[in-house]
């Protein structure tokens, strides 16, 4: 009786694990199922990924042509700009309280301009337009507005910009005027990246010249240099001694109106 009792717990128990082989298969099968069902997704996945791996290859080359093509309008645009205003000038320091009883625009600056520049007999400037610059008149102890003066010719700019470096200083009624090119916010800011060379040039006595848009050129040893990249050029210029260039005569100092007035009453 025993040997039949475990003879049917052994039958018993092959049954139960037949059919939990059975359910493991039926598990399997699901499983290999969901893992083919994967594998299919995840070939539709790369499919797509090489697809929008390639326009986005598309995009950034287009977002690069657009770059370069934007920059090419911005020059444009920043060369017609500083074009239109090749015959202006920017005077800065005349009090505001000048303008009125009838005196004002282009009479009023042409008669600055001759009190302050020595002018000769056959320098005949016509002003074509002046005004301030745009915004509220400033407080009596504020900076005053600087005028902007249009030209008729671009020689009589020129003769006025070459007349203002050679006098130095100007006043006009006691007060301290500077005259300077009108050119554009950016371009006036590239051009001010050069100011430490072009210091450096002056220390060391060499001819140089910031020439339009924003090029300087100096002449070492006779050979013309020229230098569109400020860094690069105070590097090249520190790397000259200052003693090489000793024998070579300066540049001429700017002297203002008042030294002038002293030595000439010390000849006197």
């Amino acid at each position: 009786a025993s040997l039949m009792n475990l003879m049917q717990e052994m039958a018993t128990d092959v049954a139960s694990i037949r059919n939990n082989i059975a359910d493991m298969r039926g598990s399997l099968e699901s499983l290999g199922q969901r893992v083919s069902g994967a594998e299919s997704k995840m070939g539709r996945l790369g499919v797509v990924t090489n697809d929008h791996e390639a326009c986005l290859i598309r995009v950034e080359g287009e977002l690069a042509h657009q770059t370069r093509y934007a920059g090419e309008l911005w020059d444009r645009v920043q060369d017609l700009e500083n074009h239109s205003r090749r015959n202006n000038i920017r005077v800065i320091g005349v009090p505001e309280s000048v303008e009125g009883n009838g005196v004002s625009g282009p009479t009023m600056l042409l008669k600055i301009l001759q009190d302050c520049l020595p002018l000769g007999e056959s320098d005949h400037i016509e002003v074509e337009q002046a005004h301030r610059t745009l915004g509220q008149r400033p407080a009596p102890d504020q900076r005053p507005r600087p005028i902007i003066t249009r030209l008729l010719h671009f020689q009589d700019r020129e003769c006025i910009l070459r007349l203002a470096r050679e006098s130095g200083e100007l006043y006009w009624r006691g007060g301290k005027i500077m005259i300077f090119p009108d050119m554009s916010r950016e371009l006036a800011a590239q051009r001010k990246r050069f100011t430490p060379a072009r210091r450096r040039c002056m220390e060391l006595g060499l001819r140089y010249a910031l020439q339009y848009p924003a090029v300087l050129r100096v002449t070492v040893d006779g050979r013309l240099h020229r230098f569109d990249n400020p860094e690069e050029a105070l590097k090249e210029l520190n790397e000259i001694p200052d003693q090489s260039h000793r024998r070579e005569s300066p540049q001429p100092q700017r002297r203002n109106r008042r030294r002038v007035e002293e030595d000439t009453k010390e000849q006197r």
